[in-house]
């Protein structure tokens, strides 16, 4: 600066270098923040939308992924540093899925289906290869776990809240469940959703690498998500999430956990307790009088069993140190690990050894595999239930499925139509309760082997980082994925990606490259127009697929309410985006029969047929409309005995029209059409 004020050119040049510099710091550190914040906004997202489960929800959540990918790819300054080898296989084996999902609609014969899975699976993928793109750190793996603690405590003590205290978080009727279901709407994701959560507080609270307040915090949260795992009664979430926690102590090793033990060991020992015994609260009617005054009592003692857990983590933050030092001093660095591994190792075989010299492996098994679960007068005595309920069987249709065939299988979404066909019992279902067996039965083992590389890689390589640095934090991650692995093979958590989402968020983060001080200096991505618009396309499925969806719930809705005019229009505009799907056409034919259009609802009956001819829903209503129009339906009928053979509805259509002719036929359709859709059976009746 000279004397008159005026910048010397090198000090000139050197304030425009900066100035920049610091702007572009400020966007990079908000952008980073907003990247993280996307986590925990999905899962609350997708929580409180039937957990993602149908796809409107999940076509707008992937049009937000790609969205970011769209921003990030034009405006980072390395979009892709975090990408390595180990993403790359994950992240072409995840790809290779989806289109295989997509392509079986080839021998499916079914689009419909196969674009919804393929749109379920797209989703997984952009969050993917969103978060692997940004280069790994400790800090920032740090901040996403308890970005995803945050978001999956927040979504349970909204389910706790509105079955504790039903007056102050209000819901509707339809959550009015035995068992904790709000907001996800199915129990058991929602049980396994608060036990990754608590595995996930449990490294908050005892991980020495986290800040004294956020283990305070950790603490503070756990007692309220057992209790909403216990409530929710879910025997296989109750299981894993105790594995989870065990793999995290043996892997982990925290050197707080003696701190968080003498936290939480009791607290949540006391929350689980006072749940377990408000037994009103298990009901299909707890907000009755009875089962409010249990709430209130279960809300008090879980309140404050919370704060008696932060006090006393408070408390054990200044004894940890002192504990610490004194085990190493006594015991050494290495022996603790080696002891704890062997007395549970010792432990484990002699029950193995007991139980099964006993004969109560065997027994038990046999319980699983072919008792009937047994519905229970107390919803909590479920727990001791070791049935295995309809499960056995669902796997086993899977298993014939895959073997019929073993190379390509039935087509992405076509389990519930082979199920149908194919079930020795009267249990209607959706999914295999199994990603694995269904994999096998929907695409064969073709694209099985890129589902488990895809999951069986995230979590071996999660466990091989937890060897080395930020050993707690990857370790707690491993124990959260090993405890969806197992999980997933027992129930269709693939299905619902509020409890799914989170793994492919946090495997990317944690398998992706380190941030390197020769990151400032690498070259800028060339193409990054081409790259941008390839994101943008991919959007484009889930946005037709999305919005299809959302049109065609408006419809159903529509429908049930009676109102016609409203419904077709609504089907019209579902169609319009995607004329792949049958339920609008069966909309359109109900409405156009109940009208007074036969012929206009008979044409729609057959597109319905057209487009899903192995589903028994269209051929029972071309039936209908087939009579309708005095056209002899028992052949349609029929075929759809042959495709749900076990269906209420089907025989009595079958009945209906046998030993009669036209005029039967015509008397007998539109009872039959009433009586469908007040059984609820029909596709358009559960949109």
């Amino acid at each position: 600066m000279t004397a008159s004020g005026t910048a010397t050119v090198p000090e000139r040049a050197e304030f425009e270098a900066e100035t920049p510099t610091a702007t572009l710091r400020f966007f990079n550190r908000l952008g980073l923040i907003l990247l993280i914040a996307v986590a925990p906004a999905s899962i609350v997202y997708l929580s409180f939308n039937q957990g993602g489960f149908f796809p409107n929800s999940t076509g707008l959540a992937a049009i937000g992924f790609a969205a970011a990918l769209v921003l990030r790819t034009t405006l980072a300054e390395h979009p892709f540093a975090g990408y390595n080898r180990q993403l790359a296989v994950l992240l072409l084996a995840l790809a290779f899925f989806a289109l295989w999902q997509l392509a079986s609609a080839l021998w499916s014969h079914d689009l419909a289906r196969a674009l919804d899975e393929y749109d379920r699976t797209l989703l997984y993928l952009l969050a993917f290869a969103l978060f692997g793109s940004l280069p790994r750190s400790p800090a920032r793996l740090r901040w996403l776990i308890r970005a995803l603690a945050a978001g999956m405590t927040a979504v349970c003590l909204a389910g706790l809240l509105s079955r504790v205290l039903p007056h102050l978080w209000p819901t509707a009727t339809s959550f009015y469940a035995s068992r904790l279901n709000y907001p996800l709407t199915y129990w058991n994701a929602e049980g396994l959703l608060a036990a990754v959560a608590s595995i996930l507080l449990i490294h908050l609270a005892s991980s020495e690498d986290e800040h004294p307040v956020v283990r305070v915090l950790g603490a503070i949260f756990v007692p309220a998500t057992a209790a909403t795992l216990l409530l929710t009664f879910s025997r296989g979430a109750l299981v894993v999430g105790i594995i989870g926690v065990v793999v995290y102590l043996l892997v982990g090793r925290p050197r707080g956990i003696l701190g968080a033990l003498v936290a939480l060991i009791p607290t949540t020992a006391i929350a689980l307790h006072a749940a377990y015994a408000a037994e009103l609260l298990a009901t299909s009617t707890p907000t009755s009088p009875g089962a409010v005054v249990q709430g209130r009592h279960v809300a008090v003692t879980i309140g404050l069993c919370m704060l008696a857990a932060g006090a006393v983590r408070a408390v054990m933050l200044i004894a940890d140190s002192l504990l610490i030092r004194s085990l190493a001093g006594r015991l050494g660095p290495r022996i603790p690990r080696r002891a704890v591994g062997v007395v549970v190792g010792l432990a484990a075989v002699f029950a193995v050894v007991v139980l099964g010299l006993s004969g109560f492996i065997g027994r038990e098994y046999d319980k699983f595999a072919h008792a009937k679960s047994v519905t229970q007068a107390v919803t909590r005595n479920r727990l001791s239930d070791l049935s295995g309920g309809p499960r056995p069987q669902l796997w086993r249709v899977a298993f014939e499925a895959f073997r019929n065939r073993p190379l390509l299988g039935y087509g992405a979404g076509t389990y519930e139509s082979y199920y149908a066909q194919h079930r020795t019992t009267d249990e209607s279902v959706t999914d295999a309760h199994s990603l694995y067996a269904q994999t096998l039965a929907e695409l064969g083992i073709v694209g099985f082997i890129p589902i488990v590389i895809v999951i069986l890689g995230a979590v071996v390589l999660l466990g091989r980082r937890s060897r080395g640095p930020d050993r707690t934090a990857y370790a707690a991650l491993f124990a959260a994925s090993v405890a969806w692995a197992i999980h997933a093979g027992v129930d269709w958590d693939w299905e619902m990606p509020a409890v799914t989402l989170w793994l492919f968020i946090a495997a990317a983060s944690g398998l992706a490259s380190p941030r390197t001080p020769m990151e400032t200096h690498l070259a800028e991505p060339r193409n990054r127009t081409p790259m941008a618009v390839g994101w943008l396309v991919l959007a484009i499925a889930p946005l037709l697929i999305g919005v299809s969806y959302q049109r065609l719930r408006v419809s159903g809705e529509e429908f049930a309410a009676g109102n016609c005019v409203k419904a077709r229009q609504s089907a019209f505009s579902s169609i319009s985006l995607l004329a792949a799907r049958s339920e609008p056409y069966e909309i359109l034919s109900f409405c156009d029969l109940q009208l007074g259009f036969p012929v206009e609802g008979l044409q729609a009956a057959q597109k319905a047929v057209q487009d899903e001819r192995d589903n028994w829903n269209y051929s029972y209503g071309l039936a209908i409309a087939l009579a309708e129009n005095g056209v002899d339906p028992k052949p349609e009928a029929e075929h759809a005995l042959k495709l749900n053979p076990r269906e209420p509805i089907v025989q009595d259509e079958v009945a209906a029209f046998s030993n009669t002719g036209p005029r039967g036929w015509e008397q007998a359709a539109p009872q039959l059409l009433v009586g469908a859709l007040q059984s609820g059976r029909l596709a358009v009746s559960n949109l």
